[in-house]
């Protein structure tokens, strides 16, 4: 029975605990009991996470920690993230993540714009740089995750002193306080990124959270998926300090789903964590599924004719499949039959190559995903869903999600058929897959499926290119120039310290004002198209929206960033930083000799090589929106340097200065027809 309120995540979280207890893992890492890195993974149960976490709250309070004083969270995801977060919950304080990527400059900002008064962070490094740039004296206390090695400041204590301070604090104390948290209280300031300017904090409370959890798990699948107790594991690899990934992973699969969250060494050994972890979900970016893309066709372009002939005819019938849901077209028998042989053929092989043998659930957000992208992560038979929303919308507005869309029967007979038919869908598209059981490798599970496919699972609309329809309990409009509004209990209260930004960021009528510019379909799948503020307007006066352009530079194997250039000039240009990896490769197959990146980019191969991938997009193009003239970069934009977000979006006021003399030089070319052998 649960002893928690089911209105705030921090009852969630201990309802969840006291159910499944020592049977199941919750979280796990390569980090061992002390919280050392190490080369093998470590997992807690659901109920050595809740000790822990009462134990830090304790600890806590022991500090002087009250309800409603903030507490940064300064570290990168790892389950003492997650803890952390709950202990801070449990005291009825408020959580400041914070990226760890910050600079000196960021950070001070961000912890006295909160006024927090302690921070945890994840290593004795990050101490000192909160040390080094946070001056004010309310922040009185930093904790770390890792253990401290040597001498250290009296104000930094290690995570293993702070709970035991807290044995001194009655236990009741706590439980008590996760008793006082209800649905109004704030969980978090969380920071934008500041593509647009100065970091705001989005203060969001436990019903915005708690509300984003129904919404993105409304569907039917979704709920009879619960029902199974699968324990689903999830990779975690995004910043839990943006709000996407802490709903998706945290929330959705931890708390909602009773999933196993596994977290990925970083970013950057994804690949790896992804083969060795096999996971049954992955929320992930969109960059994510255009390097797996990338990858399968620079692999494809050096095999045997007869392989990229194989491949080919494979991704023909997958995408028949695709369509067919985008659509709402029932396939045909042969055609189903021709789907199945490719997966056998093809599909299964190289799903379990990159890891993704087990995946059931598949969810793209943070950014546009190119439609053909997405067909191609559809076409191996994965669930991709994608998603919409903002940091202020805790995030989710619009979810692609596994729907049927379909009408109940009429009668109580064709009910129960119409529910042995989608118990029979998830039985053998969940569970079984699931467990790495490919249905096209087993007779009767074939036969079950397409028995499904024909009954139910055909309902299922996902359409490429679309972000899916409101969630429910939401409103959500088009202004007349096209911004998208949005009404709802996800959607945020204000500002923290900034009423007249907060003002301005809503309608007169209570509508969140989200700065995004989209178009509806006949039933009602929202497409985003740019950025309010990002539209550029040409010397002759055509309207462009660089974002979707961008998004189809990403989509070419040998492109790895892209920044539009064209406001207020003649015409677009483009710089482009190649995927140096890819190019390496090519390289080396062509003879080319180089001793540096810009030697490489300088030659004329590799100038022609990338002038056709902009060719292959401005073929889809109006003339006023191709790119004439475009500059490759040697380095590619990053946090570090400025060019980037901490959500890695392109903050383009700083690339168009810092590359003010490169874009100066493309406009000075001469008018003319291009070719890709005479463009910069």
């Amino acid at each position: 029975m649960n002893s928690y309120r089911e209105d705030t995540i921090c009852g969630i979280f201990h309802n969840q605990a006291l159910r499944f207890g020592h049977r199941y893992p919750f979280l796990t890492a390569r980090f061992d009991r002390a919280g050392r890195p190490i080369d093998h993974f470590v997992s807690l149960t659901w109920e050595e996470t809740r000790k822990e976490v009462l134990g830090l709250a304790r600890g806590l309070i022991a500090c002087g920690v009250k309800r409603g004083d903030r507490v940064v969270i300064f570290s990168e995801s790892r389950p003492r993230w997650i803890i952390a977060d709950q202990a801070v919950q449990a005291c009825g304080a408020v959580s400041v993540p914070l990226y760890p990527s910050l600079s000196a400059g960021e950070l001070a900002f961000m912890v006295k714009d909160s006024g927090s008064r302690l921070a945890i962070v994840s290593t004795p490094d990050k101490a000192r740089l909160v040390l080094e740039a946070v001056r004010d004296p309310l922040l009185q206390t930093i904790v770390t995750m890792s253990p401290w090695a040597g001498d250290r400041p009296a104000q930094v204590h290690e995570w293993a002193e702070i709970i035991a301070l807290g044995e001194k604090i009655p236990l009741q104390v706590v439980e008590d306080s996760i008793n006082s948290v209800s649905y109004d209280d704030i969980v978090s300031i969380v920071y934008t990124s500041g593509t647009t300017g100065t970091p705001k904090g989005v203060i969001l409370t436990q019903g915005n959270f708690v509300a984003n959890i129904r919404q993105c798990t409304a569907s039917e699948l979704i709920q009879r998926t619960r029902r199974l107790d699968l324990h689903l594991k999830s990779l975690v690899h995004l910043p839990l300090s943006h709000v996407y990934g802490r709903t998706c992973d945290y929330h959705v699969n931890g708390l909602f789903l009773g999933g196993e969250l596994v977290f990925a060494e970083s970013y950057q050994t994804i690949a790896r964590d992804l083969r060795e972890v096999r996971p049954h979900i992955l929320a992930t970016i969109p960059r994510l599924f255009e390097k797996m893309y990338e990858i399968v066709q620079t692999t494809l372009s050096r095999m045997k004719p007869v392989y990229r002939r194989l491949f080919s005819w494979a991704m023909c019938q997958g995408e028949r499949y695709v369509e067919s849901f985008a659509r709402g077209r029932l396939l045909l028998p042969h055609e189903l039959f021709t789907f199945s042989l490719a997966n056998l053929l093809v599909f299964e092989r190289l799903k379990k190559q990159m890891g993704l043998d087990r995946l059931v659930y598949a969810v793209s957000g943070g950014g546009k995903l190119a439609p053909e992208i997405a067909t191609f992560i559809r076409a191996l038979g994965i669930q991709l869903s994608e998603g919409y929303g903002l940091t202020e919308t805790s995030p989710v507005i619009n979810f692609n999600a596994p729907e049927l869309m379909m009408d109940k029967p009429s009668t109580r007979l064709g009910r129960k058929f119409q529910d042995l038919m989608i118990d029979t869908m998830i039985e053998i598209m969940v569970k079984e897959q699931s467990q790495g059981k490919a249905p096209y490798r087993h007779p009767i599970s074939g036969l079950k499926l397409i028995f499904s496919y024909y009954t139910v699972a055909h309902n299922l609309r996902v359409k490429p290119g679309f972000v899916g329809r409101v969630v429910i309990d939401t409103e959500e409009k088009l202004a007349p120039d096209g911004e998208i509004l949005v009404r709802g209990p996800q959607v945020f209260k204000g500002y923290w310290n900034n009423p007249e930004e907060t003002r301005q960021a809503f309608t007169e009528d209570g509508f969140f004002k989200t700065g995004d510019i989209g178009v509806f379909d006949e039933e009602g799948f929202l497409k985003i198209t740019d950025r309010k503020k990002e539209i550029f307007v040409t010397s002759g006066g055509k309207n462009v929206a660089p974002h979707p352009i961008e998004v189809a530079l990403l989509s070419r194997p040998y492109i790895d960033q892209a920044c539009l250039v064209g406001d207020g000039k003649k015409y677009i240009t483009a710089l482009i930083v190649p995927d140096f990896e890819s190019l390496r490769r090519f390289a080396k197959e062509g003879g080319i000799t180089y001793n540096t990146p810009e030697e490489l980019i300088a030659h004329p191969a590799v100038r022609e090589l990338i002038s056709r991938e902009v060719e292959a997009v401005n073929r889809h193009l109006p003339k006023y929106e191709q790119i004439k003239y475009f500059t490759l970069l040697s380095q590619p934009f990053d946090v570090a340097t400025g060019e980037l977000t901490h959500t890695l979006k392109v903050k383009r006021r700083i690339v168009l200065e810092k590359y003010r003399d490169v874009i100066e030089k493309m406009y000075a070319q001469p008018q003319k027809e291009q070719t890709p052998g005479n463009r910069r």
